[in-house]
């Protein structure tokens, strides 16, 4: 597609902010593809119907977005629009009757079909107010049976007449669309661009293997072995991601604890980082004294912060850039080879992040001056503040305001 192309994405199936996604020259589907190619938002497709294998409740937000891969380089190629759209996922698969109608003999390929066709002719909203055709675009793989398939949603292409047309025309053998050739060879590209309700777009289908695919089995698995967030902690607000000029940044706790005669004095004494995901609360330790205590905002619901033990791998204080976002993480601090890390962030009271860990304006700073490379955090869900020594003082009674 030479021109920038309109897509809607899973809001809650973004990359963490520090994913540093790279543009596929290839082509603007392979690019949302990429970008999206951990989404778990899986169907079993089966004759007993279409079931979501994610919470309906969770899944249903999605953002309007550009992709421009021509964009200059003072340009943003991926540019987040003002649009948001509730899809009602599970609510486009009620009538269970198309699905019936397939047989024994039925490929795997026939229930895809039958997907694409209720879900694009399902997706004929107008609220979207799009003119052309608004095309799936998916990964999928046949059930274990050989009587159902699974499929993997990863966006929708809101494509024009003539970009789809284009598409058709075009595409590469990484992509295809879920139509047969003889369909093509009675009516033609112009009249099966008609029938977009017959039509998705689908990523090297059949090679799952070979091409590196989406592993449905083992993002279960991933997915079982993910700590739940403790039920104290409100459900994040979702609200259209905004490309708006950053002036400030939003910390309604303002009760950050600095003890600076602490830093002064440990300056070659080990320190670490403690991350309390369910006090939501950040601590660096100078030995085992807390010298920094400060409010964090980590991943919001349907995002993961990982736990566990890291090493601070990259530091960069100012210039890094989200490419998912667009939006600059100052006092970045990478955690292994992951694509969490600790900056500068909104601080709303409650988890928001898309899985790093946000620090207050004015504690990141001071933090990003008391750490270097390699230096260990650890992520837990609740810290247990005893396995300090008891023989020395905590200093955690008291929490102060900021100032300097």
């Amino acid at each position: 597609m030479k021109d920038a192309a309109n897509f809607l994405g899973p809001v809650n199936e973004l990359p963490p902010e520090g994913a540093d996604l790279e543009p596929s020259r290839n082509s603007e589907v392979d690019f949302v593809a990429s970008m999206f190619t951990d989404s778990e938002l899986t169907f079993d497709v089966s004759r007993d119907g279409v079931f979501l294998q994610s919470d309906p409740r969770k899944t249903d937000l999605f953002q309007e977005f550009e992709v421009d891969l021509d964009a200059s380089e003072e340009e943003s190629y991926l540019l987040w629009k003002d649009n948001a759209f509730d899809l009602h996922l599970q609510g486009l698969f009620r009538d269970n009757r198309p699905f019936e109608a397939l047989s024994d003999a039925s490929e795997p390929e026939d229930y895809v079909r039958k997907f694409l066709e209720v879900l694009s002719s399902s997706l004929d909203d107008p609220a979207i107010k799009h003119d052309g055709a608004t095309l799936p675009l998916i990964r999928w793989q046949a059930g274990e049976n050989g009587e159902s398939a699974q499929v993997q949603l990863l966006g929708l292409l809101l494509a024009t007449d003539e970009q789809f047309q284009q598409f058709c025309e075009n595409q590469d053998g990484d992509l295809g669309l879920i139509f047969e050739d003889a369909e093509v060879e009675a009516h033609g590209i112009r009249e099966v661009v008609a029938t977009v309700a017959l039509l998705g777009i689908t990523m090297s289908a059949t090679t799952s293997a070979q091409a590196g695919l989406f592993n449905f089995k083992a993002n279960k698995k991933a997915k079982q072995m993910r700590i739940a967030q403790l039920n104290a902690i409100q459900e994040a607000q979702r609200a259209p991601i905004q490309n708006a000029q950053r002036t400030g940044y939003l910390d309604v706790h303002n009760d950050a604890y600095i003890n600076y005669q602490l830093l002064e004095a440990g300056k070659n004494t080990e320190k670490k980082v403690i991350v309390d995901i369910g006090r939501q609360r950040a601590y660096l330790l100078v030995g085992n004294q807390v010298a920094i205590d400060t409010a964090v905002s980590t991943a919001r619901s349907d995002k993961h912060t990982p736990r566990g033990t890291f090493k601070v791998t990259e530091r960069i204080a100012h210039g890094k850039m989200s490419t998912i976002y667009d939006v600059e993480m100052p006092y970045w601090q990478r955690l292994d080879s992951t694509a969490i890390g600790m900056h500068i962030g909104d601080l709303p009271g409650y988890p928001a992040s898309a899985g790093c860990i946000r620090l207050p304006h004015s504690v990141a700073p001071v933090l990003f001056a008391n750490m270097n490379s390699g230096m260990t955090v650890e992520v837990v869900d609740l810290w247990d503040a005893q396995e300090l020594q008891q023989q020395q003082p905590v200093q955690v009674a008291q929490v102060s305001h900021y100032s300097r």
